[in-house]
């Protein structure tokens, strides 16, 4: 929903895609300044905004900046302003269209002869030079707005954007403007070194995604003048005639008015896998979805076979292409748990802050102090009360684990998202090429009643014999794919279809290249829609091989005889010819592309149009879209995680339904599927119902990807969006976090994804989900000791100041025990090892903090215990030395330090106490590190340097006594009522569910309601 709290308005009405429209400044009667999220840097977005917004209700002009990314609107004083945002945001959405992009009417509805008219072109001789260079200056180049990679100062700026990071600043500049330039120089100094392992992280990850790669075409085949040039893509126009072959990247929106058994693969457009056949007929209705316009071809799809030519009807911004990249543009990203989290604890520390530094002034004040020494202890206060520690500690756990799962194959671009991993409760997966590689490949060869799986064949070691031979010899034969010899060895030329049974033939020990030599071709009878087949004739020593592949009913209907696997040919009976039908719908069932096979042997050399009859039924060949290895095991994985999976499709319904199955969505259930066309009937509240239960969504485009996730996200859900096409883009950034197929995946998913697993396969999801739980775990672990320890020097110096000391401890002492008892501690318990069953525990719910509410007073009652005994240190002191004595600072200071770094161990675990036999992995880098900082502590006591620096003084052994002991009794104490199971951690999980139907009655609405409801009241 777009972001628009005007003060003293109401909100402007929710939609069910995510754009960023905040207002800034909107106290002037008819003028109003609006944030647009994607405006910044995008001119197209600019020029979007300018034509279109000035259709909003009573705006007479509107004025964007890509520098600032804000627009300026004037509008009548008496107009509403939610109405005008809510036009922009449609606008973006692609809902309303601009003035100059209006295609009306629809292109896909005019004839060529038409559309010729309209672009006043010859389909010959295409554009003159001249036309072309105005046409080019009036629309403009034939580029989208690349989504820039965030540069080095974006990503250093962002290393001091908390609020934590702020405060420690803040608390710097007090230290300054108060004298104490040692205290700011070390506070300094945390934020530094905090800054520059986020940046190197952040940097580093950042250069490996940027160097994955690019895509896109460079150049295209335009007719100009009656000549074909090669032209680069950005100079193509509007009213170019374009002509496209196999292996063609689309460089426009086209209407094609010549195809010639084109076949255009619009996977990064629609998400469906089989190549779509292309023809020039007009389409009379306009409201029709994108796969279902044939006659159109559009920018960044693949040519995978056949030939045509197109009138370029679209270019830029204005392609569908460009059309998807502007919603990724105008969608905004979610704020991340960690960001949500430390923002709520730092304002919570600033009020604790004010509060304590108050009550130090009060008592002060009451007492007649100085206003500089009140400052003193204020300042003392401020320091205890900001955990340095804190960014530091969260920054070097994102560090730990981006750089274990780098080493797993999975790039973190941002820190906070390893966290957000954690979280994750649903996994929505892209289909074509992600959960399969988006390459067609041949799995199954059936011939007689015999299955061939072609893995098994390939396994054997031992060259084809007999028919399965003969199927494969002809499956070369009839195929126009080219095989190139190259440096890195062959290449495959031809549309995907045909490449596969050629790759299938070379798998299993075929020589195609001297089978072609043997039989050479004659003529070739290409598939049409009236022969649904393709035929091809060859010469043989005494007479002619017909080798035919096709629609398997289309070639049965032409062969009198079948092959059997031991080589008996026989009659094609009806029985016989039930039993392929049958098999042939079997195959067909489990999502796999089958033909049929067939050839005939004549004496004559000469073609004639019988020869394709009385054919000899070789068998059928079963193709899929190769799933990724591993895929089942992940679900498997997931769902004992506790993770839903959905997966969405552009492929047909009962594709949807054959790969869910094989990649065990639902574990083996039934599955729940839902088709694009009962989201266009949904109500908002039926759809988040829909998208709680369903296993897979089926003909989706990318704005009902878009619905989907935050029909979820409104559900209370955190979302791994996985995907790795242009259509994914607007999800994968809308989603908690957007993960991308590294190698495979289009420049644009990369671009806009957190995370990229850099494999073929994704098996990188499990451990990245791990690495999450775990690096989320070990901030809580960490933020628990740091809110416990820094709560007990801020309780101390307010008991102290309560009873009369000057100053408990001096901001010296306070920032050294920052450092050896809170940074140091905290990176230890950062490297604490996974816990074993991480991934059979339930992910966190949507709106849990990562610190409950009910938890801080457990953390104020180990602050006090903490704080009680080292004051109690203190006092023995004071009873023998005084109050301000350094004696008495010493033992208070030195019980404070011991009992800090004692509980490091204590946070290790909310329920396992050192008296019960250990069960979890020991960590040996808190161990070296705690022993480290008790060493140099000791070591402090007897330097003189460090005596002055810090304001101690030596101490007796009865003084050294009393102070162990009130470092190690609060750790004994604590150790002692977690084994009575004080201690104990719950956690709410969101279970799976089975897979109903899609709900519709009364009751349900009324959860959905209330799951909305909960949602937008979620901290």
């Amino acid at each position: 929903m777009h972001t628009f709290a005007e003060p003293g308005k109401s909100k402007a009405p929710s939609t069910s895609i995510s754009l960023s429209i905040v207002p800034i400044h909107t106290s002037v009667p008819g003028r109003a300044r609006l944030k647009i999220g994607g405006l910044q840097g995008s001119s197209a977005v600019k020029d979007l905004l300018e034509r279109g917004g000035r259709a909003a209700p009573g705006v007479s002009r509107i004025t964007g900046s890509d520098l600032t990314g804000t627009v300026l609107v004037e509008f009548e004083a008496a107009s509403d302003l939610d109405a005008i945002v809510e036009h922009l945001a449609a606008l973006l959405r692609g809902e309303i269209v601009a003035p100059s992009d209006a295609p009306h009417p629809e292109w896909h509805t005019l004839s060529p002869g038409r559309l010729i008219s309209m672009f006043e072109v010859s389909a010959d001789g295409g554009l003159s030079r001249a036309n072309a260079r105005q046409r080019l200056a009036s629309s403009g180049p034939n580029l989208l707005d690349s989504i820039q990679p965030r540069s080095s100062a974006t990503i250093l700026a962002g290393q001091f954007e908390s609020l934590p990071v702020a405060m420690l600043l803040g608390a710097a500049a007090v230290s300054l403007l108060t004298g104490g330039v040692l205290e700011a120089a070390a506070i300094l100094a945390v934020v530094g070194l905090n800054a520059v392992i986020g940046y190197q992280t952040e940097s580093r990850a950042e250069r490996t995604i940027q160097g994955l790669g690019a895509g896109g075409p460079r150049t295209a085949q335009v007719i100009r003048e009656g000549v074909a040039t090669t032209t680069p893509v950005q100079q193509v126009v509007p009213g170019d005639i374009i002509s496209v072959q196999r292996g063609d990247v689309v460089p426009a929106d086209a209407r094609l008015i010549n195809a010639q058994a084109l076949s255009v693969s619009e996977a990064m457009l629609t998400g469906e896998s089989a190549p779509i056949a292309k023809n020039i007929r007009t389409i009379r209705k306009s409201k029709v979805p994108l796969g279902a316009r044939s006659n159109m071809i559009y920018r960044g799809a693949i040519v995978t076979g056949g030939s045509g030519r197109a009138i370029v009807v679209a270019t830029g911004s204005v392609t569908q292409a460009g059309r998807i990249q502007r919603l990724v543009g105008a969608t905004l990203t979610p704020e991340t748990p960690i960001q949500r989290e430390l923002t709520n604890l730092g304002r919570r520390l600033g009020w604790l802050t004010l509060g304590a530094c108050a009550f130090i002034m009060l008592v002060g004040g009451l007492r007649g102090l100085g206003l500089l020494q009140m400052a003193r202890s204020a300042l003392s206060v401020a320091v205890a009360a900001v955990p340095e520690g804190l960014p530091m500690v969260a920054t070097t756990t994102f560090a730990l684990g981006v750089e274990r799962l780098r080493r797993e194959g999975v790039l973190i671009r941002k820190l906070e998202a390893i966290e957000t991993l954690a979280a994750v409760r649903v996994a929505c997966f892209d289909k074509t090429g992600t959960l399969t590689f988006g390459r067609i490949s041949v799995e199954t060869i059936r011939i007689g009643d015999k299955a061939y799986r072609i893995n098994d064949v390939r396994r054997s070691g031992t060259d084809p014999e007999g028919p399965l031979r003969s199927l494969l010899e002809t499956c070369c034969l009839c195929n126009d794919t080219e095989i190139v010899g190259t440096d890195k060895g062959l290449r495959l030329n031809g549309s995907p279809t045909e490449s596969c049974l050629i790759e299938a033939a070379l798998d299993s020990g075929v020589d195609v290249a001297s089978l072609r030599g043997r039989f050479a071709r004659i003529s070739v009878q290409q598939r049409s829609e009236a022969s649904r087949l393709m035929a091809t004739r060859h010469v043989t020593e005494d007479g002619m091989l017909i080798a035919i592949k096709g629609s398997p009913d289309e070639v049965l209907r032409r062969c009198g005889a079948e092959i059997l696997p031991d080589g008996i040919q026989r009659e094609l009976t009806p029985d016989r010819r039930a039993a392929i039908e049958k098999a042939n719908l079997a195959m067909a069932s489990r999502a796999l592309r089958v033909l049929g096979v067939a050839r005939k042997q004549t004496k004559s050399s000469k073609p004639s149009a019988g020869d394709t009859r009385n054919l000899v039924w070789l068998g059928l060949v079963g193709m899929a879209d190769r799933l990724r290895p591993g895929v089942s095991r992940l679900m498997g994985r997931l769902h004992e995680a506790g993770v839903h999976t959905i997966m969405l499709t552009g492929d047909q319904k009962a594709t949807a339904a054959a790969v869910g199955e094989r990649v065990g969505l639902n574990g083996g259930g039934r599955l729940a599927i839902v088709d694009s066309t009962e989201i266009e009937g949904m109500s908002s509240e039926e759809l988040v119902l829909s998208a709680r239960h369903a296993q897979a969504f089926s003909r989706v485009s990318p704005s009902q990807k878009l619905q989907i996730v935050r029909s979820l996200q409104e559900a209370g859900a955190r979302v791994a969006m996985i995907g790795d096409g242009v259509n994914d883009g607007p999800a994968l950034k809308a989603a908690d976090v957007g993960i991308a197929i590294g190698q495979d995946s289009m420049s644009a998913a990369r671009e806009i994804a957190d995370v990229i697993i850099d494999a073929d396969g994704l098996g990188g999801l499990a451990p990245a989900i791990e690495t999450g739980r775990t690096t989320r775990r070990n901030i809580r672990k960490a933020l628990r000791y740091l809110i416990s320890t820094n709560l007990s020097e801020i309780l101390l110096v307010l008991a102290g100041t309560s009873i009369g000391m000057r100053a408990p401890f001096t901001p010296m002492q306070l920032l050294w025990i920052n450092l050896i008892s809170d940074v140091l501690p905290g990176i230890g318990l950062a490297m604490e090892p996974p816990e074993p069953d991480i991934l059979r525990q339930a992910p966190k719910e949507g709106g849990s903090e990562i610190l409950k509410g009910r938890e801080l007073g457990s953390l104020t009652a180990q602050a006090a215990i903490m704080g009680g005994a080292a004051m109690t240190a203190g006092l023995f002191g004071a009873s023998r030395y005084g109050l301000d004595s350094p004696r008495t600072r010493t033992m208070t200071f030195g019980s404070l330090v011991v009992a800090q770094l004692l509980h490091a161990f204590t946070s290790r675990s909310d329920t396992e106490s050192i008296f019960e036999r250990a069960s979890r992995p020991p960590n040996h880098a808190l161990s070296w590190i705690i022993g480290g900082s008790m060493a140099v502590q000791t070591a402090g006591l007897f330097l003189p340097f460090v005596r002055r620096l810090l304001g101690i003084a030596p101490i007796s052994g009865m003084d050294a006594v009393v102070t162990l002991a009130g470092g190690t009794l609060p750790f004994l104490a604590m150790e002692w009522m977690k084994s009575r199971g004080d201690g104990h951690e719950s956690d709410l999980v969101w279970a799976r569910r089975a897979a109903p139907d899609v709900p519709r009655d009364k009751a349900m609405l009324a959860e959905a309601r209330r799951l909305q409801s909960t949602s937008r009241d979620a901290p």
